[in-house]
């Protein structure tokens, strides 16, 4: 099958690696995703690449995405592991590749909204978004100070997530957590806040995730209707990592 595709061109080539830069993704529209498994979720969603990527020496999973991509209509062209390489964000890069355009926002926020404040770290992100996705939410609101969702790390964290759950990027925290004052508003503190343990059956909400430096900003603490702590079961280190934290959470406020 490979070698029935077209060559990727040095331009195609090209035109793949200014994805890595911030200003190129904003003004084309577009980013960059990589693995058989991150392309697939997007695609099953109904999101089709604008093209496909493929490593001559491609794995079976490859092949079988580069198989329903190609059914899809999908542009699709084939090159080896060096030129690979060059488009790749990865030190080692996996056999498949893929250009999308950027994702449809809602301006609708659904019941359960995870809202992160000046969470910078893009594995951290990345995280966030797959793991509300897993959990059910509806939404997750990013404001200033965020990392790029299209972070080719952001990207490669969610693992096809975006496509299950609505983003929304360079939100107005302020203006969001207006419209979220029909439920309780949550955030996680170190110290002082009620047990995570005590809290469940939370069938609609907002969560606050702060920075891991900071924590939530001063001007959203109005807003916050419950401070929420987790235990330090055996009283270890100073603080949970933002990701690990928001997924211990979510997982208290779903249980019945």
């Amino acid at each position: 099958m490979i070698n029935t595709l077209d060559r990727c061109s040095h331009n195609l080539r090209n035109d793949v690696r200014v994805l890595h830069n911030t200003r190129e993704r904003e003004d084309r529209r577009q980013f960059l995703a990589e693995g058989p498994h991150a392309i697939s979720e997007l695609m099953h969603a109904g999101i089709d690449p604008v093209v496909l990527v493929i490593a001559d020496d491609a794995d079976d999973h490859s092949l079988r995405v580069l198989t329903e991509a190609i059914a899809r209509g999908v542009h699709s062209v084939a090159c080896g592991r060096k030129d690979l390489g060059l488009m790749s964000t990865t030190q080692s890069p996996q056999s498949l590749l893929a250009v999308f355009d950027f994702l449809e926002e809602s301006p609708t926020l659904g019941r359960r909204v995870v809202v992160l404040d000046g969470v910078s770290d893009p594995g951290n992100v990345g995280t966030i978004i797959r793991t509300a996705a897993w959990f059910g939410c509806s939404d997750v609101v990013l404001g200033s100070g965020c990392a790029d969702v299209y972070n080719p790390k952001v990207v490669r964290s969610t693992a096809g997530s975006l496509a299950h759950v609505n983003v929304r990027r360079h939100a107005e925290l302020l203006v969001e957590l207006q419209r979220l004052k029909d439920r309780p508003i949550l955030a996680a503190v170190v110290t002082g806040g009620e047990p995570s343990h005590s809290i469940g059956g939370l069938h609609e909400f907002g969560f606050i995730v702060g920075s891991e430096a900071h924590g939530v900003s001063i001007d959203l603490i109005p807003f916050v209707t419950r401070q929420v702590t987790i235990p330090a079961v055996y009283g270890g280190g100073e603080s949970l990592n933002a990701s690990v934290a928001t997924a211990i959470l979510l997982h208290e406020f779903s249980r019945p």
